[in-house]
Protein backbone atom coordinates (compact mmCIF):
# COMPACT_ATOMS: atom_id res chain seq x y z
CA UNK A 1 0.00 0.00 0.00
CA UNK A 2 1.24 3.63 -1.11
CA UNK A 3 2.02 5.59 1.90
CA UNK A 4 0.42 9.43 1.80
CA UNK A 5 3.16 11.64 1.59
CA UNK A 6 3.94 13.93 4.43
CA UNK A 7 2.39 17.60 4.41
CA UNK A 8 3.10 20.72 7.19
CA UNK A 9 -0.22 21.20 8.80
CA UNK A 10 -0.66 24.36 11.24
CA UNK A 11 -3.17 25.11 14.28
CA UNK A 12 -5.01 28.45 13.30
CA UNK A 13 -5.36 28.82 16.91
CA UNK A 14 -1.65 29.14 18.31
CA UNK A 15 0.43 28.51 15.12
CA UNK A 16 1.82 25.20 15.97
CA UNK A 17 3.01 23.30 13.07
CA UNK A 18 3.17 19.54 12.48
CA UNK A 19 4.25 16.86 9.96
CA UNK A 20 2.46 13.99 8.97
CA UNK A 21 -0.01 12.76 6.23
CA UNK A 22 -2.97 14.58 8.08
CA UNK A 23 -3.19 16.56 10.88
CA UNK A 24 -2.95 15.30 14.66
CA UNK A 25 -6.14 14.76 16.40
CA UNK A 26 -5.31 17.87 18.95
CA UNK A 27 -2.96 19.97 19.16
CA UNK A 28 0.01 19.62 21.60
CA UNK A 29 0.50 23.44 22.54
CA UNK A 30 -3.43 24.63 22.92
CA UNK A 31 -5.65 21.76 22.91
CA UNK A 32 -7.82 22.62 20.24
CA UNK A 33 -9.32 19.61 17.78
CA UNK A 34 -8.04 18.75 14.54
CA UNK A 35 -10.92 20.82 12.88
CA UNK A 36 -8.82 23.92 13.13
CA UNK A 37 -5.81 22.28 11.57
CA UNK A 38 -4.43 23.71 7.89
CA UNK A 39 -2.39 22.46 5.70
CA UNK A 40 0.38 24.99 5.18
CA UNK A 41 1.21 26.14 1.74
CA UNK A 42 5.11 27.43 1.42
CA UNK A 43 5.13 30.74 1.62
CA UNK A 44 1.46 31.57 2.98
CA UNK A 45 0.79 34.65 4.99
CA UNK A 46 -1.27 34.53 8.31
CA UNK A 47 -3.24 37.14 8.66
CA UNK A 48 -5.19 38.20 11.72
CA UNK A 49 -8.18 40.34 11.79
CA UNK A 50 -9.44 41.80 15.00
CA UNK A 51 -13.40 43.27 14.79
CA UNK A 52 -16.33 41.60 12.83
CA UNK A 53 -17.87 44.70 12.19
CA UNK A 54 -18.28 45.90 8.69
CA UNK A 55 -14.45 47.41 8.52
CA UNK A 56 -13.07 43.45 9.21
CA UNK A 57 -15.59 41.77 7.47
CA UNK A 58 -14.68 44.06 4.31
CA UNK A 59 -11.25 43.55 4.85
CA UNK A 60 -11.54 39.80 5.28
CA UNK A 61 -13.29 39.89 1.79
CA UNK A 62 -10.23 41.73 0.34
CA UNK A 63 -7.88 39.43 1.62
CA UNK A 64 -9.64 36.24 0.56
CA UNK A 65 -9.97 37.99 -2.90
CA UNK A 66 -5.84 38.64 -3.35
CA UNK A 67 -4.92 35.74 -1.40
CA UNK A 68 -6.40 32.57 -1.95
CA UNK A 69 -4.22 30.42 0.13
CA UNK A 70 -3.43 32.53 3.45
CA UNK A 71 -4.54 31.66 6.60
CA UNK A 72 -7.34 34.04 7.91
CA UNK A 73 -8.73 34.56 11.30
CA UNK A 74 -11.59 37.09 12.15
CA UNK A 75 -12.17 37.76 15.90
CA UNK A 76 -15.74 39.48 17.09
CA UNK A 77 -16.17 39.83 20.99
CA UNK A 78 -19.93 39.67 20.14
CA UNK A 79 -21.91 36.18 20.50
CA UNK A 80 -23.38 36.43 17.22
CA UNK A 81 -21.63 36.51 13.57
CA UNK A 82 -21.22 39.55 12.33
CA UNK A 83 -24.19 41.83 11.51
CA UNK A 84 -25.23 45.20 9.68
CA UNK A 85 -24.70 47.19 12.81
CA UNK A 86 -26.12 50.16 11.03
CA UNK A 87 -30.14 48.56 10.57
CA UNK A 88 -30.24 47.93 14.23
CA UNK A 89 -32.84 50.65 14.41
CA UNK A 90 -34.85 48.98 11.41
CA UNK A 91 -34.23 45.93 13.99
CA UNK A 92 -35.47 47.91 16.91
CA UNK A 93 -38.67 49.57 14.62
CA UNK A 94 -39.76 45.78 13.71
CA UNK A 95 -38.97 46.46 9.73
CA UNK A 96 -36.58 43.53 9.79
CA UNK A 97 -36.09 40.35 12.26
CA UNK A 98 -32.39 39.34 13.46
CA UNK A 99 -32.24 36.85 10.61
CA UNK A 100 -31.84 39.70 8.08
CA UNK A 101 -29.45 41.45 9.93
CA UNK A 102 -26.07 39.11 8.61
CA UNK A 103 -23.19 40.36 6.68
CA UNK A 104 -22.61 36.84 5.06
CA UNK A 105 -24.49 33.40 6.12
CA UNK A 106 -22.29 31.34 8.34
CA UNK A 107 -21.48 29.14 6.21
CA UNK A 108 -19.51 31.80 3.83
CA UNK A 109 -17.15 32.38 5.89
CA UNK A 110 -16.91 28.34 5.90
CA UNK A 111 -16.35 29.15 1.68
CA UNK A 112 -13.77 31.67 2.04
CA UNK A 113 -11.83 29.48 4.60
CA UNK A 114 -11.86 32.19 7.46
CA UNK A 115 -11.71 31.21 10.60
CA UNK A 116 -14.09 33.40 12.50
CA UNK A 117 -13.81 33.07 16.25
CA UNK A 118 -17.29 34.58 18.46
CA UNK A 119 -16.72 35.72 22.05
CA UNK A 120 -13.12 36.28 21.17
CA UNK A 121 -11.58 39.77 22.88
CA UNK A 122 -8.23 40.73 22.27
CA UNK A 123 -6.27 42.07 25.39
CA UNK A 124 -3.00 42.35 23.83
CA UNK A 125 -0.84 43.02 20.81
CA UNK A 126 3.09 41.60 21.02
CA UNK A 127 4.51 43.70 18.19
CA UNK A 128 7.90 42.41 18.17
CA UNK A 129 6.35 38.56 18.29
CA UNK A 130 4.05 39.21 16.46
CA UNK A 131 0.81 37.66 18.00
CA UNK A 132 -1.85 38.72 19.78
CA UNK A 133 -2.97 37.36 23.49
CA UNK A 134 -7.03 36.91 23.65
CA UNK A 135 -8.28 37.47 27.60
CA UNK A 136 -8.52 33.57 27.71
CA UNK A 137 -5.33 32.84 27.05
CA UNK A 138 -5.53 31.74 24.03
CA UNK A 139 -2.52 33.05 21.48
CA UNK A 140 -2.30 34.03 17.71
CA UNK A 141 -0.05 34.48 15.47
CA UNK A 142 0.20 36.60 12.40
CA UNK A 143 2.06 38.21 9.59
CA UNK A 144 -0.03 40.74 9.21
CA UNK A 145 -3.00 42.45 11.75
CA UNK A 146 -5.84 44.67 10.71
CA UNK A 147 -7.32 46.46 13.83
CA UNK A 148 -11.09 46.90 13.22
CA UNK A 149 -11.99 46.93 16.30
CA UNK A 150 -13.93 49.89 15.94
CA UNK A 151 -15.44 52.53 18.95
CA UNK A 152 -17.49 52.42 22.11
CA UNK A 153 -20.44 54.65 23.18
CA UNK A 154 -19.67 57.91 25.02
CA UNK A 155 -22.03 58.07 28.36
CA UNK A 156 -21.29 61.57 29.45
CA UNK A 157 -20.54 61.91 33.23
CA UNK A 158 -24.17 62.52 34.11
CA UNK A 159 -25.23 62.04 38.20
CA UNK A 160 -27.31 59.01 38.03
CA UNK A 161 -25.78 57.45 34.45
CA UNK A 162 -24.89 54.19 36.03
CA UNK A 163 -28.30 53.26 37.13
CA UNK A 164 -29.99 50.38 36.04
CA UNK A 165 -32.60 51.65 32.85
CA UNK A 166 -29.50 53.47 31.39
CA UNK A 167 -27.74 52.36 28.58
CA UNK A 168 -26.64 52.64 25.15
CA UNK A 169 -27.80 50.90 21.74
CA UNK A 170 -24.57 49.40 19.82
CA UNK A 171 -24.95 45.63 19.97
CA UNK A 172 -27.63 43.34 18.95
CA UNK A 173 -27.63 42.56 22.63
CA UNK A 174 -28.46 46.21 23.51
CA UNK A 175 -31.25 46.08 21.10
CA UNK A 176 -32.89 43.38 22.42
CA UNK A 177 -33.00 44.83 25.53
CA UNK A 178 -34.25 47.84 24.71
CA UNK A 179 -37.31 45.77 23.28
CA UNK A 180 -37.59 44.02 26.34
CA UNK A 181 -38.44 47.10 28.00
CA UNK A 182 -40.59 48.65 25.37
CA UNK A 183 -42.78 45.39 25.06
CA UNK A 184 -45.26 47.73 27.26
CA UNK A 185 -46.22 51.02 26.89
CA UNK A 186 -43.44 52.86 28.40
CA UNK A 187 -41.58 55.93 28.98
CA UNK A 188 -38.60 56.71 27.23
CA UNK A 189 -36.47 59.85 27.01
CA UNK A 190 -33.03 59.63 23.93
CA UNK A 191 -30.65 61.89 25.20
CA UNK A 192 -29.07 63.11 22.07
CA UNK A 193 -30.47 64.30 18.72
CA UNK A 194 -28.04 63.04 16.11
CA UNK A 195 -28.95 60.56 13.63
CA UNK A 196 -28.78 57.31 15.92
CA UNK A 197 -30.47 59.04 18.65
CA UNK A 198 -33.88 60.40 16.11
CA UNK A 199 -33.67 56.21 14.48
CA UNK A 200 -34.25 54.89 17.96
CA UNK A 201 -36.40 57.45 19.09
CA UNK A 202 -38.40 56.78 15.97
CA UNK A 203 -37.80 52.99 16.03
CA UNK A 204 -39.72 52.65 19.75
CA UNK A 205 -42.16 55.14 19.24
CA UNK A 206 -43.13 52.81 16.44
CA UNK A 207 -43.55 50.17 19.64
CA UNK A 208 -45.68 51.94 21.60
CA UNK A 209 -43.23 53.85 23.74
CA UNK A 210 -44.08 57.43 24.80
CA UNK A 211 -40.77 59.33 23.65
CA UNK A 212 -38.57 62.23 24.19
CA UNK A 213 -35.83 63.50 22.29
CA UNK A 214 -32.99 65.73 24.52
CA UNK A 215 -30.53 67.66 22.02
CA UNK A 216 -28.11 70.21 24.27
CA UNK A 217 -27.31 72.18 21.03
CA UNK A 218 -29.67 74.28 19.39
CA UNK A 219 -30.89 72.22 16.93
CA UNK A 220 -31.28 68.25 15.66
CA UNK A 221 -29.03 66.87 13.24
CA UNK A 222 -26.50 69.69 14.22
CA UNK A 223 -23.54 67.34 12.41
CA UNK A 224 -25.90 67.19 9.60
CA UNK A 225 -28.24 69.77 8.74
CA UNK A 226 -28.15 73.57 9.12
CA UNK A 227 -31.16 75.08 11.46
CA UNK A 228 -33.52 75.90 8.89
CA UNK A 229 -33.68 72.43 7.67
CA UNK A 230 -33.72 71.28 11.34
CA UNK A 231 -36.63 73.28 11.49
CA UNK A 232 -38.67 71.70 9.38
CA UNK A 233 -37.08 68.31 10.87
CA UNK A 234 -38.21 68.66 13.95
CA UNK A 235 -42.27 69.90 12.97
CA UNK A 236 -42.21 66.78 11.25
CA UNK A 237 -40.91 64.46 14.10
CA UNK A 238 -43.04 65.95 16.72
CA UNK A 239 -45.61 65.51 14.63
CA UNK A 240 -45.33 61.56 15.24
CA UNK A 241 -46.19 62.33 18.79
CA UNK A 242 -42.48 62.29 19.64
CA UNK A 243 -41.46 65.33 21.93
CA UNK A 244 -38.06 67.19 21.11
CA UNK A 245 -36.42 69.40 23.32
CA UNK A 246 -33.56 71.78 21.91
CA UNK A 247 -30.95 73.64 23.27
CA UNK A 248 -31.28 71.27 26.74
CA UNK A 249 -28.67 69.78 29.08
CA UNK A 250 -28.99 67.34 31.07
CA UNK A 251 -28.37 67.85 34.67
CA UNK A 252 -29.02 64.51 36.49
CA UNK A 253 -30.62 60.98 35.51
CA UNK A 254 -32.62 60.57 38.95
CA UNK A 255 -33.96 57.47 40.57
CA UNK A 256 -32.53 54.69 43.26
CA UNK A 257 -32.66 51.63 42.47
CA UNK A 258 -33.87 52.31 38.86
CA UNK A 259 -33.74 55.43 37.11
CA UNK A 260 -37.74 56.94 36.82
CA UNK A 261 -36.90 60.44 35.36
CA UNK A 262 -34.26 63.06 33.66
CA UNK A 263 -33.94 66.69 35.11
CA UNK A 264 -32.89 68.85 32.54
CA UNK A 265 -30.90 72.22 33.92
CA UNK A 266 -33.67 74.95 34.55
CA UNK A 267 -36.50 72.98 32.80
CA UNK A 268 -38.86 69.60 33.68
CA UNK A 269 -38.48 66.37 34.81
CA UNK A 270 -38.89 64.38 32.01
CA UNK A 271 -40.26 60.27 33.15
CA UNK A 272 -38.45 57.75 31.92
CA UNK A 273 -38.52 53.87 32.21
CA UNK A 274 -35.87 53.35 29.93
CA UNK A 275 -33.18 56.42 29.18
CA UNK A 276 -31.03 56.06 25.96
CA UNK A 277 -27.83 57.78 25.37
CA UNK A 278 -26.65 58.62 22.12
CA UNK A 279 -23.90 60.81 22.44
CA UNK A 280 -21.31 59.98 20.40
CA UNK A 281 -18.38 57.33 20.72
CA UNK A 282 -14.68 57.23 21.54
CA UNK A 283 -12.74 54.66 19.55
CA UNK A 284 -11.27 51.60 21.08
CA UNK A 285 -7.22 52.49 21.92
CA UNK A 286 -6.51 50.86 24.25
CA UNK A 287 -4.51 47.74 22.32
CA UNK A 288 -3.10 50.04 20.17
CA UNK A 289 -1.68 52.01 22.96
CA UNK A 290 -0.37 48.93 24.93
CA UNK A 291 1.48 47.89 21.52
CA UNK A 292 3.07 51.14 20.64
CA UNK A 293 1.40 52.38 17.78
CA UNK A 294 0.89 56.14 16.99
CA UNK A 295 -2.36 57.48 18.27
CA UNK A 296 -4.57 60.76 18.62
CA UNK A 297 -8.45 60.33 18.61
CA UNK A 298 -7.66 56.74 16.11
CA UNK A 299 -5.05 55.22 15.26
CA UNK A 300 -3.04 57.30 13.03
CA UNK A 301 -2.96 55.56 9.41
CA UNK A 302 -1.84 56.30 6.00
CA UNK A 303 -3.66 56.12 2.65
CA UNK A 304 -3.26 52.16 2.31
CA UNK A 305 -4.33 52.61 6.38
CA UNK A 306 -1.22 51.39 7.53
CA UNK A 307 -0.09 52.20 10.60
CA UNK A 308 3.19 53.07 12.48
CA UNK A 309 3.77 49.61 12.57
CA UNK A 310 4.38 48.41 9.04
CA UNK A 311 3.03 44.76 10.22
CA UNK A 312 -0.17 46.42 11.53
CA UNK A 313 -3.48 47.99 9.38
CA UNK A 314 -6.56 50.03 11.06
CA UNK A 315 -10.04 50.50 9.30
CA UNK A 316 -13.30 51.84 10.73
CA UNK A 317 -14.11 53.64 13.45
CA UNK A 318 -10.61 52.69 15.42
CA UNK A 319 -8.85 54.50 12.93
CA UNK A 320 -8.11 57.99 12.53
CA UNK A 321 -7.24 59.24 8.56
CA UNK A 322 -5.71 62.87 7.62
CA UNK A 323 -7.26 64.06 10.70
CA UNK A 324 -10.71 62.86 10.29
CA UNK A 325 -12.48 59.84 12.14
CA UNK A 326 -15.58 59.38 10.23
CA UNK A 327 -17.73 57.04 12.34
CA UNK A 328 -19.97 56.53 9.12
CA UNK A 329 -20.62 52.96 7.51
CA UNK A 330 -19.84 53.96 4.26
CA UNK A 331 -16.08 54.90 4.63
CA UNK A 332 -15.73 51.73 7.57
CA UNK A 333 -16.34 49.25 4.36
CA UNK A 334 -14.27 51.22 2.19
CA UNK A 335 -11.45 51.73 4.56
CA UNK A 336 -11.43 48.13 5.22
CA UNK A 337 -11.82 46.77 1.92
CA UNK A 338 -8.58 48.87 1.36
CA UNK A 339 -6.60 47.67 4.36
CA UNK A 340 -7.50 43.96 3.14
CA UNK A 341 -5.80 44.88 -0.27
CA UNK A 342 -2.75 46.64 1.52
CA UNK A 343 -2.13 43.56 3.65
CA UNK A 344 -2.25 41.04 0.50
CA UNK A 345 0.35 43.50 -1.19
CA UNK A 346 -2.05 44.61 -3.36
CA UNK A 347 -2.56 48.71 -4.48
CA UNK A 348 -5.14 50.26 -2.07
CA UNK A 349 -5.92 53.81 -1.33
CA UNK A 350 -7.92 55.81 0.82
CA UNK A 351 -8.68 58.92 -0.45
CA UNK A 352 -11.64 60.12 1.57
CA UNK A 353 -15.17 60.22 1.72
CA UNK A 354 -17.56 63.52 2.03
CA UNK A 355 -19.59 62.68 5.10
CA UNK A 356 -23.04 61.83 3.90
CA UNK A 357 -26.05 60.81 6.00
CA UNK A 358 -29.79 59.29 5.24
CA UNK A 359 -32.36 59.12 7.99
CA UNK A 360 -33.84 55.49 8.25
CA UNK A 361 -37.43 54.22 10.42
CA UNK A 362 -38.84 57.63 11.08
CA UNK A 363 -40.11 57.66 7.00
CA UNK A 364 -38.47 61.48 6.25
CA UNK A 365 -36.45 61.85 3.26
CA UNK A 366 -33.04 63.23 4.29
CA UNK A 367 -29.95 63.06 2.60
CA UNK A 368 -26.92 65.32 3.93
CA UNK A 369 -23.44 65.28 2.15
CA UNK A 370 -20.40 67.13 3.16
CA UNK A 371 -20.12 70.64 4.42
CA UNK A 372 -23.55 72.71 4.22
CA UNK A 373 -22.36 76.10 6.09
CA UNK A 374 -20.79 78.72 3.92
CA UNK A 375 -16.99 79.41 5.52
CA UNK A 376 -15.37 81.15 3.05
CA UNK A 377 -16.20 84.53 1.47
CA UNK A 378 -16.43 83.00 -2.21
CA UNK A 379 -18.58 80.03 -1.00
CA UNK A 380 -21.93 80.46 -2.95
CA UNK A 381 -25.10 78.94 -1.25
CA UNK A 382 -28.16 78.32 -3.20
CA UNK A 383 -31.32 77.04 -0.98
CA UNK A 384 -35.24 76.00 -1.99
CA UNK A 385 -37.32 75.95 1.05
CA UNK A 386 -41.57 75.53 1.32
CA UNK A 387 -42.63 74.62 4.61
CA UNK A 388 -41.82 70.74 4.35
CA UNK A 389 -39.14 70.36 2.03
CA UNK A 390 -36.03 72.26 2.00
CA UNK A 391 -32.74 71.72 -0.71
CA UNK A 392 -29.40 73.49 -0.34
CA UNK A 393 -26.39 73.63 -2.36
CA UNK A 394 -23.08 74.64 -1.08
CA UNK A 395 -20.17 75.45 -3.79
CA UNK A 396 -16.79 76.53 -3.18
CA UNK A 397 -14.75 77.30 -6.15
CA UNK A 398 -17.82 76.74 -8.24
CA UNK A 399 -17.12 73.07 -6.97
CA UNK A 400 -20.28 71.31 -4.64
CA UNK A 401 -18.70 70.66 -1.40
CA UNK A 402 -22.33 69.55 0.24
CA UNK A 403 -25.75 69.67 0.24
CA UNK A 404 -29.10 68.95 2.19
CA UNK A 405 -32.57 67.56 0.57
CA UNK A 406 -34.77 66.93 3.34
CA UNK A 407 -38.41 66.00 2.29
CA UNK A 408 -37.60 64.92 -1.36
CA UNK A 409 -34.23 63.29 -1.64
CA UNK A 410 -34.90 61.51 -4.58
CA UNK A 411 -31.59 63.80 -6.45
CA UNK A 412 -29.09 61.83 -3.76
CA UNK A 413 -27.61 59.93 -5.97
CA UNK A 414 -26.84 62.69 -8.39
CA UNK A 415 -25.42 64.97 -5.86
CA UNK A 416 -23.44 62.48 -4.27
CA UNK A 417 -21.95 61.62 -7.85
CA UNK A 418 -21.06 65.39 -8.26
CA UNK A 419 -19.93 65.92 -4.75
CA UNK A 420 -17.51 62.78 -5.33
CA UNK A 421 -15.96 64.09 -8.74
CA UNK A 422 -15.67 67.36 -7.37
CA UNK A 423 -17.98 69.00 -10.32
CA UNK A 424 -17.53 72.33 -11.24
CA UNK A 425 -20.70 74.27 -11.88
CA UNK A 426 -18.77 77.84 -12.32
CA UNK A 427 -20.27 78.63 -15.84
CA UNK A 428 -23.78 77.88 -14.29
CA UNK A 429 -23.40 79.88 -11.03
CA UNK A 430 -22.00 82.36 -13.48
CA UNK A 431 -25.16 82.74 -15.24
CA UNK A 432 -27.22 82.90 -11.18
CA UNK A 433 -28.74 79.80 -11.39
CA UNK A 434 -31.43 79.35 -8.91
CA UNK A 435 -31.67 76.28 -6.00
CA UNK A 436 -34.82 75.17 -8.28
CA UNK A 437 -33.38 75.48 -12.02
CA UNK A 438 -30.17 73.51 -10.29
CA UNK A 439 -32.11 70.86 -9.09
CA UNK A 440 -33.64 70.18 -12.38
CA UNK A 441 -30.34 70.26 -13.76
CA UNK A 442 -29.40 67.66 -11.63
CA UNK A 443 -32.39 65.48 -13.59
CA UNK A 444 -31.27 65.66 -16.60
Amino acid sequence: MNQLPDKKWVCNVCGFSSTGAEPPESCPQCGTDRDHFEEAHPGAKRYLIIGAGVAGVSAAEAIRQSDPEGSLVLLSEEPEPPYFRMNLTRYLAGELDSSKLDLHPRTWFLDQRIELRLNSKAVEIDPRERRVVLSDGRVFPYDTLILTNGASPFVPPFPGADLPGVQTLRTLRDANQILEVCSKPVDVVCIGGGLLGLETAGAISKRGARVSVVESLPWLLPRQLDQAASAILQQKIEAMGIKVYTAAKTQALVGSDHVTGVQLEGGPLLPADLVIISAGVSANLDLARKAGLSVNRGILVDDSMRSSDPHIFAAGDVCEHQGRMYGLWLPAKAQGGVAGLAAAGMPGVFAGDPPSARLKVLGIDLFSIGQFTPSESADVLLVDKTESAYASFLFRSGVLVGSILLGDASLAAPVKSAADAHQDFSAELARGISAAAFKELLKA
